[in-house]
């Protein structure tokens, strides 16, 4: 059975956040699923912070973010490039620490929606492997 991976989701496909997004979207995804896998208690159904900002960037060249969402932007923004080391280049004005609690519903709302329209649960060929072999039931035949 061969399963396809699941697309990265964007809100306008004019042009391509950068590969590095890209692969750190990738990488999230198959931490949080590994990471379900070994702690399914843990798993959420949601995306991750690079997947949200790589849905969000291409929108920001076709028009303007309302002040909620560029707060929410530079959030996530943030969060990512402080996984990268990069969190310095960030100009003090442009630093989002935290959200409130309004923001971070709208974020919530937002990774639930992205994560809705790509399909739902991430599909890998190497976690679906996993999954049949260390969580599927097997139906043993008798002979």
């Amino acid at each position: 059975m061969k399963i396809n991976n699941t697309p990265i989701l964007l809100a306008n496909t004019e042009w391509l956040p950068p590969e590095k997004l890209l692969n750190e979207v990738r990488s999230e995804r198959m931490i949080n699923s590994l990471i379900g896998l070994a702690k399914p208690e843990f798993e959420e159904k949601t995306v991750g912070d690079a997947e949200a900002l790589a849905y969000m960037m291409p929108h920001t060249g076709r028009m303007p973010l309302t002040s909620e969402m560029a707060d929410i932007y530079l959030y996530l923004a943030g969060r990512v490039l402080k996984r990268w080391g990069s969190y310095d280049a960030l100009p003090e004005g442009c630093k989002v620490e935290k959200l409130d609690e309004y923001k971070t519903y709208k974020l919530k709302q937002l990774k639930d929606f992205i994560y809705k329209q790509r399909g739902g649960e991430y599909k890998n060929p190497v976690v679906s492997a996993l999954k049949e072999v260390f969580f599927e039931k097997k139906v043993k035949v008798k002979r």
